[in-house]
């Protein structure tokens, strides 16, 4: 059977059917079988985690091959040589944070910029029954430089976290990227609405937000939209889904750094909060900027209805 007659037999709507009810149905599971660990993170927070990005692969993985019976690599991105997009997406992250912060400042945060800041806002966000054995473990054990934090997350990002972002990365930039028609703003659209089904019930039990729920799911949902073309972006741009990936990954890594150099309440720092919004989109417009301006062939405003395997 060639590959046209097996999706003429697999319609579109059953196959994304297929992908979604997995890539989405499978995360929401894993999010009410251990609805405890996303508010208050513990030594069990991590592996759920990771279990919670697992079915995404496993429904781009079961479409992919039992369904359509198609080769994995190319077709998914997962190829490619590094070029200086690969480069873009590593340091992206670190440009978010610089921004977040510095519009949480213009919004009234005082953000640490040194150890001494970096303590301050580290015992503010403790309770009164935690103050003494922080102390204690900070006399054992003085902090770095946080901007030294920042150094080795970036290192981290490529590593394992890159890793664990392939798994939905595969999925969204993937499969969907490959799938859905129409031009960059159709299709950033649409895959941001599936990752937005896929994050926002994390922010619903907790997840970056505790104790606020609705507003948790909005931000993740907000934050998903918002970053759909920027990692579409990188996609074509790099041709590859890794650099995507790295952009994630390097991002997770950062998430605990990021938040602990931020004094403001959960709903304002970075990376989902409010000034980490403000710093995607700004991230977006140097994207459009680039576009416009400086790209051979345009993307933002030019179409994009196929997807291209190498930039």
């Amino acid at each position: 059977m060639t590959e046209s007659e097996r999706r003429v037999r697999m319609s579109r709507g059953r196959m994304f059917a297929a992908f979604l009810s997995i890539a989405l149905g499978g995360p929401l599971a894993v999010a009410l079988l251990f609805p405890d660990v996303w508010e208050a993170p513990s030594e069990l927070t991590f592996f759920v985690y990771v279990l919670h990005q697992l079915p995404v692969l496993l429904a781009t993985l079961f479409v992919q091959g039992p369904l359509l019976r198609q080769p994995v690599l190319a077709p998914l991105g997962l190829t490619g040589r590094p070029n200086r997009w690969w480069l873009v997406a590593w340091l992206a992250p670190v440009v978010l944070l610089a921004l977040a912060l510095a519009v949480g400042a213009l919004l009234g945060d005082a953000p640490a910029l040194d150890t001494a800041g970096y303590i301050a806002i580290r015992r503010a966000g403790l309770g009164p029954e935690l103050l003494a054995s922080f102390d204690e473990a900070l006399a054992a054990s003085p902090p770095s430089h946080p901007f030294r934090y920042v150094l080795n997350a970036l290192l981290v990002g490529p590593l394992f976290p890159l890793l664990i972002a392939l798994f939905t990365e595969l999925g969204f930039r993937g499969f969907l990227f490959r799938e859905v028609q129409g031009g960059f703003w159709r299709r950033s659209l649409l895959i941001g609405l599936a990752e937005a089904a896929f994050l926002a019930p994390l922010g619903a039990f907790g997840y970056q937000f505790p104790g606020t729920p609705l507003l948790g799911a909005g931000l993740l949902a907000a934050w998903a939209l918002l970053a759909s073309p920027a990692l579409v972006y990188l996609r074509v741009r790099s041709g590859s889904v890794i650099a995507v990936a790295l952009f994630r990954g390097t991002l997770f890594a950062m998430t605990t750094i990021a938040a602990d150099l931020s004094g403001a309440a959960p709903a304002l720092r970075p990376f989902f909060g409010a000034a980490g919004l403000v710093a995607l989109a700004l991230l977006l417009l140097g994207l459009f900027v680039h576009d416009w301006r400086f790209a051979d062939v345009r993307l933002m405003g030019a179409g994009l209805q196929k997807a291209p395997s190498s930039p």
